[in-house]
């Protein structure tokens, strides 16, 4: 069949390309999603879970995907979602706009208008803000865990973020600043909220004008004189092509400049290197990967003040600082606080707090290994590579050591250790039997008796003496800190939007791929900068935006 609009990939940005764009009925449009489906009513438990049980699906993950996170680290693996809604279906569920800095930035890179003002109407337009009085309600709800339902040491570190100076903040989307804050959550009625469930309804998936082919993996797109004119696909090893007048790729900050890539649009000496025919040099396809490096106190919780055993939340909190160091924008350092590691009963026994660089400048990138389509890319997000980096990281953290060493934060809890790099939530929960054993002995562990409690969690995190407890603890160096950091599920920017002009710019302000006609990116790939933010929700603004350019575009051709 023949489409106005195919939209490859059905995650964040293109659940709601197929929603929109579907809504004209004189558009013929067709989303194709490597992933399985997931329709409204049926969804998975875990996906529906508000405690992330979906990050531990392998299922919903592309195969075998590896990532270095500096020059001189060798890869390891990287979720990135391969299911229907994407990150959406298996994120945190942070539901943060970001700052008004980040979209004027873009402005100023050659992005086109990006003000807070110009943003603002995208989100609400998103957003169903429960804890909000809005006016006009989008299809995306949101709402932040009651703080009378907070663990005691959550209390205990807003007041003290409070005397070091910090404000409690009510509404961190409308009062963007640095402050404490309730994190607002993509959560409905104890569910998870994702692009799939609320902008492809049963009443969009009935429009006869939109079909929709889970299961399918893009290959290549075929252009001919800079126009696209269909794609190649592969389904339950079945090979086939598809036509369509115009493409969007949707499929996120990884895969879609992979999907350019081997087509042959990117720098053309690397793609003659792999053995792919250039028929575009875009030496921008791939760089400026962007990602927010991170780290974790692992926090061990008495009875009686843990977070309430049957409620399945994750992020509790937040805290948005500015490090001050010259050249870097307010807001720049985050702090997170997760009430418990899994949704087994021994969760809540333990916390994490969380620090990371939102900020970041160093620069890494996405490069073909291969001309096989069906191999994973090469990426390394370079973390720490630009020298502003590395003491911001350390502030970030070192901020979140003072909270949690203030004695009236001591109190609320028995010990904090440091955990390292790439020990996150999966950590605390495995598959099987060894994971049930994990689970009994986690539960175990954490109710023994100091000594006993101290030496498990020391050997089991591979940290030794924990970092802070009420009559004792040890100092940790910049290195150490430095050196247990570990991506965040956020790149962005490697098929960036900006002027003609600038060579490294992949797509305008229409989102379409300079050089071509009818070929267009939307996903967080077009950011050129990395927002202050989890890029979820700064994503549907931008497809929302897209979704409203491209059929203007559309009526004036």
């Amino acid at each position: 069949m023949d489409y106005d609009f195919l939209i490859v990939g059905g995650g964040t940005a293109g659940a709601v390309m197929a929603s929109r764009l579907s809504e004209n009925p004189a558009h013929r449009v067709l989303l194709v999603e490597a992933g399985a489906d997931t329709r409204s009513g049926s969804e998975p438990a875990d996906i529906l879970d508000p405690f992330p049980a979906a990050t531990l699906n392998s299922d919903y993950f592309w195969n075998g995907l590896t990532a270095s996170t500096r020059d001189d680290h060798k890869p390891a693996a990287f979720a990135q979602a391969r299911i229907m809604g994407g990150g959406s279906s298996i994120n945190g569920l942070f539901a943060l706009r970001g700052l008004p800095s980040d979209y004027s930035r873009w402005s100023q890179v050659g992005a086109g208008n990006f003000s807070w003002e110009s943003v603002t109407p995208y989100f609400r337009k998103v957003e169903n803000d429960k804890d909000r009085q809005d006016n006009d309600k989008g299809p995306h709800e949101i709402s932040r865990t009651p703080k009378e339902t907070w663990p005691a040491f959550v209390h205990a570190l807003e007041e003290a973020a409070q005397r070091i100076g910090f404000p409690s903040i009510s509404d961190i989307n409308e009062q963007p600043g640095d402050g404490f804050f309730a994190m607002p959550n993509a959560i409905s009625q104890e569910t998870r909220v994702t692009s799939a469930g609320c902008y492809l309804t049963e009443q969009v998936r009935s429009r006869p004008n939109l079909d929709i082919m889970p299961n399918t993996q893009v290959t290549r797109l075929h252009m001919k004189d800079g126009t696209i004119n269909g794609v190649d696909a592969v389904k339950a090893g079945s090979a086939f092509h598809l036509l369509a007048r115009n493409v969007i790729v949707s499929a996120g900050a990884i895969y879609s400049p992979t999907l350019l890539l081997r087509s042959g649009i990117g720098p053309a000496y690397e793609l003659t290197a792999v053995g792919i025919q250039p028929v575009l040099d875009r030496p921008g396809v791939g760089r400026n990967l962007q990602n927010h490096p991170y780290m974790f106190f692992a926090l061990t919780l008495p009875r009686g003040k843990r977070m309430t055993a049957g409620l399945r939340r994750f992020a509790l909190a937040g805290l948005r600082s500015s490090s001050g160091q010259p050249g870097s924008p307010r807001g720049d350092l985050f702090a997170f606080v997760l009430g418990r590691v899994s949704g087994q009963p021994f969760g809540s026994d333990f916390a994490l707090v969380g620090s990371a660089l939102y900020s970041p400048n160093s620069r890494g990138y996405v490069k073909l290994k291969s001309s096989d389509p069906l191999v994973n890319p090469e990426i390394n997000f370079r973390f720490m590579a630009d020298p502003s980096d590395p003491p911001r990281m350390v502030q970030a953290a070192r901020v979140t050591e003072q909270l949690l060493r203030q004695p009236a934060v001591t109190a609320q809890y028995h010990e904090a250790f440091l955990l390292p790099g790439a020990l996150s939530v999966k950590q605390f929960n495995r598959p099987g039997l060894a994971g049930r054993a994990l689970n009994i002995a986690s539960q175990i562990a954490a109710n023994s008796p100091a000594f006993v409690r101290r030496f498990i969690f020391g050997q089991a995190f591979g940290s030794g003496t924990p970092v802070i407890f009420s009559d004792g603890g040890r100092s940790i160096s910049n290195d150490d800190i430095l050196s247990s950091i570990c991506p965040m599920g956020h790149p962005v920017g490697t098929c960036a939007m900006g002027k003609d002009d600038n060579s490294m710019a992949v797509v305008d302000e229409t989102f379409r791929v300079y050089g071509t006609k009818n070929l267009f990116v939307v996903d967080a790939s077009v950011m050129p900068l990395i927002p202050s933010a989890n890029t979820n929700l700064p994503t549907l603004m931008l497809a929302e935006m897209a979704a409203e350019r491209i059929s203007i575009a559309q009526r004036h051709k």
